[in-house]
């Protein structure tokens, strides 16, 4: 159902034994505008590459441009604005920008790829008919197998730190983690989701206002 009214309105700090002090403290997020350690530290080993999912962003390489999806609908021209307390995204991709179809030309907006996410107090204000504002809302939202989505602009705190991302600032890109990354203080403008399945625990909220 929830899935339907979108359409519808258009790691933890380093341990102290100084055995683990060479794994990693933090999702593989690349900050693009830090220089990057090209020496391990001493009496580290390093770490053999892990596999590449399909199409990673590339370390300090901008975002690719990228086709639109066949069958992709026209989008609103005001993108509808998502919070959350936190969101867990399995499996992520940033697979580059594109430019969505609206009713009077097009939309830049960053395609995020994942398996799953998961947003905690979600609370999704989208455009309504009229000049009015349609309010979702739920404790936890889950979608789950292909999920996209299409942003505009994206906001977060990770292990503290604010991170942004939008078509023309990247303040980080993510390069396929091969962990669940968790996002808290979420705020995203969001164009378009897809997801083979979206529900809503204990239930969903709808209003207008």
């Amino acid at each position: 159902m929830l899935l339907g009214l979108l359409g519808v309105c258009a790691a933890a700090a380093l341990a102290a034994d100084p055995a683990q002090a060479c794994a990693p403290a933090r999702p593989a997020l690349v900050r693009t505008d830090a220089p990057q350690p090209t020496d391990p530290a001493v009496g580290c080993t390093t770490p053999e590459p892990a596999p590449s999912r399909t199409d990673p962003v590339e370390m300090r390489q901008p975002l690719p441009r990228i086709a639109v999806g066949p069958g992709q609908p026209a989008v609103a021209v005001t993108p509808s604005n998502l919070v959350g307390s936190a969101v867990t995204m399995t499996g992520l991709r940033v697979e580059g920008i594109v430019d969505l179809p609206t009713g009077d030309g097009t939309m830049k907006a960053i395609k995020f790829a994942m398996d799953q996410a998961v947003i905690e107090d979600f609370l999704l204000r989208a455009p309504a008919p009229a000049g009015r504002t349609m309010l979702l809302t739920t404790q936890r939202a889950t979608l789950r197998g292909k999920v996209g989505f299409y942003i505009t602009r994206f906001t977060g705190r990770l292990l503290g730190t604010e991170l942004t991302l939008t078509p023309d600032r990247q303040d980080f890109v993510p390069i396929a983690p091969p962990n669940p990354v968790t996002f808290t203080d979420l705020t995203v403008d969001l164009a378009f989701v897809s997801s083979d399945s979206m529900t809503a625990w204990p239930k969903l909220g709808v209003r207008l206002e």
